[in-house]
């Protein structure tokens, strides 16, 4: 028969590795994109579109490292749906929209630590930013729900002179 000791230690140990189980999901620029590109700014000045799935189970609250004036009631994966390895983009601007079958937002990051967010550039639930000074570098993109729940997207990146 177990002592009450043993039982209490047992019954601490339990509640705090699902306390540790219940720990902050955030997106991570450091994982591997489901889809990843090396591009240049002429080459995305016809513009390149990529499917994606949108949706995850982390929210923003919490995520401590994301630097973003409010924190948007959107939810990704950690993972990033997207990036894109950047060259040549000096003089030029770099707009990414997300088209879903669903309300979607984007999450971005760029090489120099940057975050941006948008869920509604082009109407409520149709995200697109336009980063003025995208650098060169890696990017990158999430594409998340308002619940979470997966969608399929498209991920849409087009470059312009001057803008």
């Amino acid at each position: 028969m177990m002592s009450f000791w043993r039982i209490a230690v047992l019954g601490i140990f339990f509640a705090v590795t699902q306390m540790a189980g219940a720990a902050v999901a955030c997106p991570n620029p450091d994982m591997a994109a489901a889809r990843q590109i090396s591009s240049n700014g002429a080459a995305l000045r016809l513009g390149q579109n990529r499917r994606v799935f949108a949706g995850g189970k982390a929210g923003l609250a919490g995520c401590d490292h994301i630097a973003l004036p409010q924190v948007p009631a959107v939810m990704f994966n950690d993972a990033p749906s997207f990036s894109a390895d950047l060259s040549g983009m000096i003089g030029l601007a770099m707009e990414i929209r997300a088209e879903g079958d669903c309300p979607t937002g984007l999450l971005v990051r760029t090489e120099d630590g940057h975050w941006y967010f948008d869920d509604s550039g082009r109407g409520a639930g149709q995200p697109r930013l336009i980063l003025r000074h995208p650098g060169r570098g890696k990017i990158a993109v999430w594409v998340g729900t308002v619940d979470g729940a997966q969608c399929r997207a498209r991920l849409n990146l087009q470059t312009y002179a001057g803008y």
